[in-house]
C-alpha cells in the first residue's frame, strides 16, 4: 500500500482516520505483512485500481471462503482455534495478524486469512434480505459511494460463531477503523 502511495501520490477525499495507526507516512515496524486497515472503501477501490485488479464481489469473496462443498470455516465444518488469530475483548486493541500466519485456516482454494484478523470491504451494498443479486454475477452497486457495503471475514474481536464463512456485515463506505481491511481479486476480461 506505501508503494502504491508513493507511485500515486493518491490522497483521500476526507483525510481524517486515514492510515491512522501509521508514522511519517508509512506502517510502524513490524506492519508490512499485516493487512491495511483504516482505508475506506475508496481507498481500496484506489489500490485495486492502481495494481490493475477490483475488490472482490461478495459472492466471489464467500466462494474463495467456502468453496463449493458449503464448509463452515474456510478450513471446514469444526472450529479450529489455530486457524484464526486468537478473539480479544479487551479495551486494548491488539495489532492484526500477519496474512499468512495461519495456514491451518486456508480455504479449499489455499486462500489465506479469509476469517478472524479483519472485516474486508467488498464490492457490494448491504441489501436487507440478501436476495434478488444480480444474475450475471456483478456486485450490487446501488446506493452510490455513501451506502453501506457489505464487510466479509470478521475480525479478532468476533467469536467462532461469527467467523463462519457465511457470515455478512455492513458497514459505512465512507468509515475507516483498524477492523477493517480489503481484499483484491484479478479484473475479469
Amino acid at each position: 500500500f506505501k508503494r502504491f502511495l508513493d507511485a500515486s501520490g493518491y490522497a483521500p477525499k476526507d483525510g481524517q482516520n486515514f492510515l491512522a495507526h501509521w508514522v511519517d507516512g508509512a506502517p510502524p515496524v513490524g506492519w508490512e505483512n499485516k493487512p491495511v486497515t483504516w482505508v475506506g472503501i475508496e481507498d481500496a477501490r484506489a489500490y485495486a485500481a492502481w495494481a490493475g485488479k477490483r475488490l472482490c464481489r461478495e459472492w466471489e469473496w464467500q466462494y474463495a471462503a467456502q468453496g463449493d462443498d458449503g464448509r463452515l470455516y474456510p478450513w471446514g465444518n469444526e472450529w479450529n482455534p489455530a486457524a484464526v488469530p486468537q478473539s480479544c475483548l479487551e479495551r486494548t486493541m491488539p495489532d492484526p495478524a500477519d496474512v499468512d500466519a495461519h495456514p491451518d485456516g486456508a480455504s479449499p482454494f489455499g486462500v489465506l486469512d479469509l476469517v478472524g484478523n479483519v472485516w474486508e470491504w467488498t464490492q457490494d451494498v448491504v441489501h436487507e434480505n440478501y436476495l434478488g443479486a444480480p444474475a450475471d454475477g456483478s456486485a450490487w452497486e446501488q446506493g452510490g459511494d455513501t451506502a453501506r457495503r457489505v464487510l466479509r471475514g470478521g475480525s479478532w474481536l468476533y467469536n467462532p460463531r461469527y467467523l463462519r464463512s457465511a457470515v455478512r456485515n455492513g458497514y459505512s463506505a465512507v468509515l475507516a477503523n483498524d477492523i477493517v481491511g480489503f481484499r483484491v481479486a484479478r479484473k475479469l476480461v
